[in-house]
């Protein structure tokens, strides 16, 4: 007999074209995608709907009572989908990026499945992260070429600065639980600390070019950097 769960839906895993859910009751879901490996997963911040991206360039969006078929699959970006992210401070919003041959920061309205807004980030985009402080501000790492982090304003569609200094892909980020802080880790066996948003009453804008800029690097035992979790790091 397998034990319930604490929460209403765990993700198990996910293969070449297939994901594994856990629901409370122990029941085994199995999401059947397209004919490529599932890159990108990411649940809601109210566990009500599940995010995933594929290298076959497809996004689908589930709901979480209703497991059967994405309610959305969404053919719009032009590459890989490894980069999701949900807003935690705006019902139903969702952001994805595409790969090298796309390299567009897109925002989705999960519900009706409509692309609300897009930009050309100008290079591949590996992950993204909403900040917990400030509502309107989110972070995006980057491939090729500059393998940069950006700072974003969602409403404007603009960039509050520019975070450089990993040599290769930054292919992973992490969020602090205070969500000042964010990780990256790169191909580069390097992870860099950047205090991104800050919670003062100053705009993180403000802050953000100066403060970013002074990021603590540590070489990696590995090239190969699997995940990060800030609540191990503390």
């Amino acid at each position: 007999m397998r034990p319930r769960l604490p929460i209403p839906w765990y993700v198990i895993t996910s293969n070449r074209d297939f994901i594994v859910v856990v629901d409370g009751g122990g029941c085994w879901h199995t999401l059947t995608l397209g004919s490529q490996e599932v890159c990108g997963l990411e649940w809601s911040p109210d566990g009500s709907q599940l995010a995933s991206g594929g290298n076959d360039n497809l996004l689908c969006i589930w709901n979480a009572n209703e497991l059967n078929s994405p309610a959305h699959r969404i053919q719009h970006h032009q590459a890989a989908v490894k980069a999701l992210g949900w807003a935690p401070h705006r019902r139903g919003l969702l952001a994805s990026g595409g790969g090298t041959a796309d390299r567009r920061l897109c925002f989705w309205n999960s519900l009706t499945g409509a692309c609300i807004k897009e930009v050309d980030t100008k290079s591949q985009v590996c992950a993204i992260k909403w900040s917990k402080n400030h509502k309107d501000e989110l972070i995006t790492s980057h491939g090729f070429s500059h393998n940069q982090l950006t700072i974003w304003n969602y409403q404007r569609l603009s960039k509050l600065a520019e975070l450089s200094g990993h040599t290769s892909r930054v292919l992973y980020m992490a969020e602090s639980p205070d969500g000042e802080t964010i990780v990256s880790a790169a191909g580069d066996e390097s992870l860099r600390f950047w205090k991104a948003f800050a919670k003062t009453d100053v705009a993180s804008s403000t802050a953000a070019a100066a403060a970013k800029a002074a990021a603590a690097a540590c070489p990696g035992s590995s090239a190969d950097v699997k995940s990060l979790s800030m609540a191990r790091l503390r």
